[in-house]
């Protein structure tokens, strides 16, 4: 059995007569047993497979009645009487995949393969336990020999579609969704992927990059009229399957197609509402505003820590009872921390089937949504009216698109002029940075930078984001910067898994072999650091380079906290100027590059003077303290979220 797009099982086990080599592998005697000890021995072996099968098949029933403990039970009682049961080694693994017992998993899973090398589900279930850890290249080769086995699995090709996503290969990506469709034509997770994988998250070159867009365009169209067409029951389960979160690192205006987009996923999630018959959202009660906040991250993470935990640190609990939905899996002292704060903070519900119940029984008065567009639940969940007001904020810093949300939470210093034209939502800006930021106060530690080979006279130019901000067509401003800042080496992060930051590694390396410049003496791409490490390393770099196009909050906000010299590009929209606000919010105007020349001119002068250094070093020190702890614009939010719930 399949579950879609889930665990996959087998609930049949070929019979046959108990052969020699049956005999073999439960410990028959060796090649000099003699025919007639073959014989006598056949008769009990042969009993104690049909009773292992016997304990397989009640592990199926009670697993086909939703009973995964007692099916687990049976399972191990069929392997503790014939250890080389291979479909019992599968089906045990498969349970305790979605148990969450993953390493005892894969154990048994592993070991079915070892009995019967072309059991595919075994694969699948392994390919599937990859999928969760993120450990996408393992994911697609086991997902591929589940198709050698048996090539007919629409699961499988999807899955595989996924996986190579995860790894960067969208070519492949598509094929596979294609060979999904071909097999299920009514397959929608795989349609919806095939549009998604439009977007490379590592181009390859500029043509790539810049023909993304119109082939996104194109297939969400095609979604449109084949969704309109076919009118299939389950095309909800499409909406969050996959999301178009590599758009935003593509400089241009996306309100229309996002817009064409967010529009599918709300009609979609209707269809989906009127069959279940969730209730509208009730008007609004008098006593305090009911707030919730619906994300995935309420933990550790950048979201957290950029806004969400100021807000929940500054809110009026006078005026507002905040509930939180965490919709994500990890917990940890920051979520503690968050409970201890808000009237509720739900967790561990399940599907978003079940959220969206819980969220609608919760008769809130408004919604905020930090990331739309970063999980698949809280996507799903956005796209419905679960709360008269629904807000998004720059979590994901891009448009949602989707008629269901209200309004964008943005701030004054992050938008250009004009920037309304780049939201479906009305524009709801917090002044300032509109944020309450409480910086980590991490000790740093020192970091040996020679073990990445960094000589000791290199000026560490550090460009500390994640592998698809680095956009093809600023590679040509890497280069010249490392041309006029010799020596130098240019600092890039592995991720963790670090396939996408291979592609960038070999795309970079190139574009400097076709300038005639040599990549090993320029660049670096060092193991991802711990946040203290991070910090000496940032106490150790000569320069801290913004990525251009899309900008990092985060660490910007953490280089400003250790005091290192920053280059900014402001860009076109408020994607690619968070680091740009944060320097003219400090009054650091001169160090913002408003063209590519003018920021490989400000990179070339900063790195080469060093008492430029040290004054942009004091001031930060003397002016950082402006940025943190702003709870003005956390109480100007409660104030927008009141006036949009009482419009009179």
């Amino acid at each position: 059995m399949s579950l879609k797009n889930g665990l996959r099982l087998i609930f049949a086990w070929p019979r046959s007569k108990v052969t020699r080599t049956d005999l073999a592998d439960v410990g028959a005697s060796s090649a000099a047993t003699t025919n007639v000890a073959l014989a006598l021995e056949a008769r009990p072996l042969a009993d104690k497979l049909e009773e292992a099968q016997a304990e397989f098949e009640q592990g199926n029933w009670q697993l086909q009645h939703n009973h995964p403990d007692l099916a687990e039970r049976h399972y191990r009682r069929a392997l503790a009487i014939h250890p080389r049961h291979a479909e019992a080694c599968c089906n045990l693994g498969g349970v305790l995949k979605d148990r969450g017992k993953l390493e005892e998993a894969e154990g048994w899973l592993t070991q079915a393969i070892r009995h019967r090398p072309n059991l595919a589900p075994a694969y699948y279930n392994l390919g599937m336990i990859c999928i969760g850890q993120s450990r996408w290249a393992e994911a697609a080769g086991y997902f591929r020999r589940s198709l050698v086995c048996l090539p007919t699995q629409s699961d499988a090709q999807y899955w595989l579609g996924n996986a190579l996503v995860g790894i960067g290969d969208v070519d492949g990506a598509r094929r596979a969704y294609g060979a999904a469709v071909r097999l299920d034509s009514n397959y929608v997770q795989a349609r919806w992927g095939n549009a998604m994988a439009q977007l490379p998250a590592v181009a390859r070159d500029k043509a790539e990059h810049t023909l993304a867009v119109g082939a996104f365009a194109r297939e969400i169209a095609r979604l449109q009229s084949w969704f309109r067409a076919s009118q299939p029951s389950n095309g909800y389960l499409a909406v969050g399957a996959q999301q178009p979160y590599y758009l935003a690192y593509i400089e241009s205006n996306h309100r229309e197609i996002l817009s064409k987009y967010g529009s599918l996923c709300t009609a979609l999630m209707a269809d989906w509402r009127s069959r279940t018959g969730l209730p509208l959202p009730a008007a609004r009660g008098s006593g305090k505003c009911k707030l919730g906040i619906v994300s995935a991250h309420i933990h550790s993470h950048s979201v957290w820590h950029a806004f969400v935990r100021g807000w929940i640190e500054h809110l009026d609990p006078g005026r507002f009872e905040l509930q939180i939905f965490h919709t994500g899996s990890r917990r940890d002292a920051e979520t503690e921390w968050a409970t201890r704060r808000v009237a509720r903070l739900h967790h561990v519900l399940g599907e978003w089937t079940v959220w969206a119940k819980v969220i609608s029984d919760a008769r809130l008065d408004a919604l905020i949504y930090p990331e739309v567009g970063m999980d698949p639940t809280t996507v799903r969940l956005s796209a419905l009216r679960l709360a008269r007001v629904q807000l998004a904020a720059w979590g994901h810093p891009i448009t949602t698109g989707l008629p269901s949300i209200d309004g964008f939470i943005s701030a004054e210093a992050l938008e250009p002029s004009m920037s309304a034209t780049h939201y479906s939502e009305k524009l709801v800006l917090l002044p300032r940075l509109g944020c309450s930021y409480k910086p980590f106060g991490t000790h740093a530690v020192e970091v040996d930078t020679a073990v990445w080979g960094i000589e000791s006279n290199d000026k560490i130019l550090l460009c500390a984001g994640a592998a698809f901000k680095y956009q093809p067509g600023h590679d040509s401003v890497l280069v010249e910067i490392a041309r006029r800042c010799q020596p130098c080496k240019l600092v890039f992060f592995r991720g963790v898994p670090d396939d996408l930051s291979r592609l960038l590694e070999l795309r970079l390396r190139l574009v400097f072999e076709e300038a005639g410049m040599s990549f090993d003496n320029c660049v670096r791409f060092v193991p991802w650091q711990s946040q203290a490490a991070f910090f000496g390393l940032l106490d150790r770099a000569t320069v801290y380079l913004d990525s251009l196009g899309f900008s990092g909050f985060n660490t910007t906000m953490q280089a400003i906290e250790r005091g290192t010299p920053i280059i900014a590009f402001e860009g076109e929209f408020m994607r690619g100027r968070f680091a740009s606000a944060i320097l003219r919010q400090m009054g650091l105007d001169e160090w913002v590059a408003t063209s590519s020349e003018q920021y490989v001119q400000l990179v070339e002068r900063l790195s080469l003077d060093r008492g430029a250094q040290d004054a942009v070093r004091r001031r930060i020190s003397a002016s950082r303290h402006q940025l943190f702890d702003d709870r003005q614009t956390v109480a100007a939010l409660g104030e927008r979220v009141l006036r949009l719930c009482n419009p009179d």
